[in-house]
């Protein structure tokens, strides 16, 4: 990945303005519901632009998983069917 894509990928990820922690065990579901829901991923390898991200929360939130969203309304919907 060359410098050009590095501030892509950052670029792109700023979009994920809007952010909620779910326990590590619905993570997969969730996910996979999400893909059906907002459509394709964001990719921090690829720098794919997409509508949503899902990481592991780190060692302060080692049992949870954290998912961004670009729209309000999509973080919204998320936590009425997982949170």
């Amino acid at each position: 990945m060359n410098s050009l894509q590095r501030r892509k990928g950052r670029r792109l990820f700023r979009k994920l303005q809007h952010s909620i922690l779910i326990d590590a065990k619905k993570h997969r579901d969730a996910g996979e519901w999400c893909l059906e829901n907002f459509g394709k991923r964001w990719q921090a390898i690829d720098g794919t632009d997409g509508a949503w991200a899902m990481f592991w929360a780190g060692s302060k939130h080692h049992n949870k998983y954290i998912f961004h969203f670009v729209e309000e309304k999509d973080m919204m919907w998320f936590i009425l069917k997982w949170a």
